[in-house]
């Protein structure tokens, strides 16, 4: 892995431990659900031994860790996890070029002329996305995350009895997939790919150069939107709009008119940020991906290509891994798009 994203990976970092030969877990935890990715390495190869996607019912989220915790196959103890959302906050900044301690030892002072808090309030980092250029000015990523939020999560897992290697970013954990998996994608050198991640209140876009970020905003429509949507137009309760959701059959075409409402809310600020960015950084981007629980909904994909000027396709983050034989792969296939930030987190073991 290039030192660049391995120095966005470390945006935060609490009680790191030394590396294990044995197994990684990644929790992410989402406004709607969790999720647990366990891997292990195996030579230059990896393996998913278990996962878990578990609702949060009742916003009980302590309850909800604990039943996927049991999935383990052996005790652990140190988990990789995130935040997303409100407070954490990314930055592209146009800077004059220097070196990356100087950047830093810049920024440390000057934190608070980019983030809207205080900076005795968050956590920050940032690092230079271009290190080897040689023109006069640099593109730098800044990261900044509440102090509040962090230490809310620590505690959570901390009180579970559970040591937290890590806390990243969920953008930053897509990005992981593809640079420790060289992840199966097509892209073209030089060219952007856009990945959005769908989750249940807020989808992330993240455009990608090179498998790199060099772009992520959130966008406040999410999974449960477009359930909401359903609900209304077909006139039937929110538990069986999501159950039409997973399972459209025949009323496949009612649901996606349902739904469409919900996604070009979506398709709309997409095309602000495709705009922005090919123009702020003279790059075309090339494709659209979709993943996340968000996008799990039959023609959703069509959906968005038709709206936007690129490909569209679902991305599973699992495919470059082995599957272990205690497994049902149908079931792991069937919930692979919402997997990917934990299998993100839980790749940084391996880095």
């Amino acid at each position: 892995m290039s030192f660049l994203l391995t120095a966005y990976l470390n945006v935060i970092k609490r009680f790191i431990l030394p590396k294990s030969d044995g197994t990684s877990v990644g929790i992410d935890i989402g406004a709607g659900d969790c999720k647990l990715v366990e891997l292990k390495k195996d030579g230059d190869s990896f393996t998913l031994l278990n996962w878990a996607v578990e609702p949060i019912k009742t916003g009980d989220v302590t309850q909800t860790l604990k039943k996927i915790l049991e999935r383990l196959d052996t005790p652990c103890k140190n988990l990789y996890t995130s935040v997303f959302g409100k407070g954490t906050l990314i930055r592209y900044i146009d800077m004059p070029r220097m070196s990356l301690e100087d950047l830093r030892n810049s920024f440390a002072i000057e934190a608070d002329k980019y983030f809207p808090f205080a900076q005795n309030q968050v956590y920050t980092d940032c690092f230079i996305l271009d290190p080897e250029g040689k023109e006069k000015r640099m593109l730098v990523l800044a990261a900044a995350v509440k102090k509040e939020i962090v230490d809310q999560r620590v505690r959570l897992l901390t009180d579970l009895g559970f040591q937290v290697n890590f806390i990243g970013i969920n953008p930053i954990a897509l990005a992981n997939v593809l640079n420790v998996l060289n992840a199966h994608y097509q892209h073209d050198k030089g060219a952007a790919t856009a990945f959005l991640d769908m989750g249940d209140s807020v989808s992330n876009l993240t455009i990608m150069v090179n498998n790199l970020p060099w772009f992520t905003r959130d966008v406040s429509v999410g999974g449960r939107d477009i359930t909401s949507r359903i609900s209304n137009v077909l006139g039937v309760g929110f538990e069986e709009a999501e159950r039409l959701k997973n399972r459209p059959a025949e009323r496949l075409e009612d649901i996606l008119n349902a739904s469409e409402t919900a996604i070009m809310n979506i398709v709309n600020e997409l095309r602000l940020s495709f705009d922005y960015f090919m123009t702020e950084r003279n790059v075309e981007i090339k494709q659209l991906l979709l993943t996340g629980g968000g996008s799990m909904l039959q023609g959703i994909s069509e959906i968005f290509a038709r709206n936007l000027d690129v490909k569209v396709s679902q991305w599973n983050p699992l495919t470059s891994l082995n599957i272990s034989s205690h497994l049902s792969l149908e079931e792991v296939n069937k919930n692979s798009l919402k997997l990917g930030v934990a299998l993100g987190l839980a790749l940084y073991e391996y880095d």
